[in-house]
């Protein structure tokens, strides 16, 4: 998780929860609420700590992102999801860069032309530092759409998302769209090489900040080795360039690190 910094208010850009964690959710989804943990932990060295365009500061920064949700069914083909999420990003000597959120929320979910359709409300709470200094309340309305092929060793693994931030900060109120590709190929039964492109748009609405646009860019390349079937190790290189029709907010980072998925 990294924050995109504006004005006062530091906007927590985090990217969705990891494929591993949603295939496992659909698949344990029952008739009665099935309760699971699903989390990851990641140690990743970045050369902008900051996010800023100069003067960048490198860092090694620690993100523990931790999930507590139940699945169950309301009809034979709607799921639904409601969850608790924290997660942070704690740097080892730039500290002013740390940041955190709590998020609550629920999800409705089925499959359309065999492509899963969601829709979910989340309530944000966006910290600066470690859960100190609360930047904004957010009320989260998402919809969103996903589906995965798989051609032999390859999985590819397409998905959008359209959602729109009520705040207690007008600053913090925008749309967002985010469009992604998961991609994986299997060398055998324990390693995979993996990779997630992803193109986001920021539209932003109200206070300082109407009428702000904001892009970003990301490409990755991993190696994913399988513990077992509910813990995945993955390192990966990331590069993500952001740009903004405002002045100094364009930034771009390199990223390269562990992280280690789970759920259970």
């Amino acid at each position: 998780m990294r924050a995109w910094r504006f004005l006062t208010v530091a906007l927590s850009c985090s990217i969705a929860t990891s494929a591993l964690a949603d295939d496992a959710g659909e698949s344990r989804v029952d008739s009665t609420p099935t309760w699971s943990i699903v989390g990851s932990f990641e140690g990743t060295y970045t050369n902008n700590a900051f996010l800023v365009p100069a003067d960048r500061q490198d860092d090694f920064y620690w993100t523990p992102d931790i999930t507590i949700r139940a699945d169950g069914k309301l009809t034979s083909d709607i799921y639904y999801r409601v969850y608790a999420r924290g997660e942070l990003d704690a740097f080892s000597d730039e500290t002013g860069a740390n940041n955190s959120d709590a998020r609550i929320g629920a999800r409705l979910s089925g499959d359309i032309f065999d492509w899963t359709a969601a829709i979910a409300y989340e309530n944000r709470y966006s910290f600066g530092g470690i859960f100190e200094n609360r930047f904004f309340t957010g009320h989260d309305v998402i919809g969103s759409v996903g589906r995965s092929f798989d051609w032999g060793a390859l999985t590819l693994s397409p998905g959008g998302l359209l959602t729109y931030r009520f705040a207690d900060v007008e600053e913090a109120q925008r749309f967002r769209m985010e469009l992604w590709l998961g991609i994986e190929l299997a060398i055998d039964d324990k390693w995979a090489v993996v990779s997630e492109p992803f193109f986001e748009q920021f539209w932003f609405t109200d206070g300082l900040n109407s009428g702000r646009q904001d892009q970003v860019y990301s490409v990755s390349l991993g190696l994913q080795y399988k513990i077992t079937d509910n813990a995945y190790l993955t390192t990966e290189v990331v590069y993500e360039k952001g740009e903004s029709n405002r002045p100094g907010l364009d930034y771009d980072f390199i990223e390269v690190g562990p992280r280690l998925d789970f759920v259970y």
